[in-house]
């Protein structure tokens, strides 16, 4: 029975975060990831902690990451507007983790860069590559401990999993596929491409 009511809920997630109820898709991610790997009190006492000087090199990060990903076709990374945004993004990365509305926030990002022709693997691996641009310069201004950074890590693969997650529901259920049927379509493509290149 909970194995049914859990594929019905599968196949609602996007519809629920149409309606307001985002908690039940970020349960829905976050139950797939170890608790070892989330965010624990710890964790969101050390951004707390160290958010002042995190924040503060938001500007040279911003910059940093624009001139970076300029090089791909993107129109949005040449303009001026991504330095503003990737500014924004970095602050909002690192505050209010622990508020309700985070999640929320940290997709509205996720959606306005896709609706701007930013490429899928651009999106997924933004949270990584601003983490690791952001780690020397922690270290070098900052002095901040080790566990500082892993915490940024594991926040980083979070968001970035929350990322696919988020885009492949919205791909497979706008189209009206539930994620359970679109998964068996790409385990077979899957099984196929294991056979050509095994």
């Amino acid at each position: 029975m909970d194995k049914q009511l859990h594929t019905q809920n599968q196949t609602l997630y996007i519809d629920e975060v149409r309606r307001g109820n985002y908690e039940t898709f970020v349960k829905h991610v976050l139950d797939q990831i170890p608790v070892a790997f989330r965010l624990g009190s710890l964790d969101i006492k050390l951004l707390n902690d160290n958010k002042d000087h995190l924040v503060s090199i938001g500007d040279d990060l911003a910059e940093t990451y624009c001139t970076v990903m300029s090089t791909t076709d993107a129109d949005f990374f040449k303009g001026g507007e991504c330095v503003g945004l990737i500014k924004k993004y970095w602050r909002d990365f690192i505050m209010g983790v622990n508020e309700g509305g985070y999640w929320v926030k940290m997709s509205i990002y996720m959606l306005k860069l896709f609706s701007a022709n930013v490429g899928v693997a651009e999106l997924i691996t933004m949270p990584t590559q601003l983490v690791s641009l952001a780690i020397p310069r922690i270290n070098k201004e900052g002095g901040l401990e080790d566990q500082v950074i892993v915490t940024l890590n594991k926040l980083s693969a979070l968001i970035a999993g929350f990322y696919a997650e988020m885009l492949i529901h919205l791909l497979t259920e706008s189209v009206g596929t539930s994620i359970n049927a679109f998964m068996i379509l790409a385990g077979n493509v899957v099984n196929e491409l294991v056979k050509t290149y095994d």
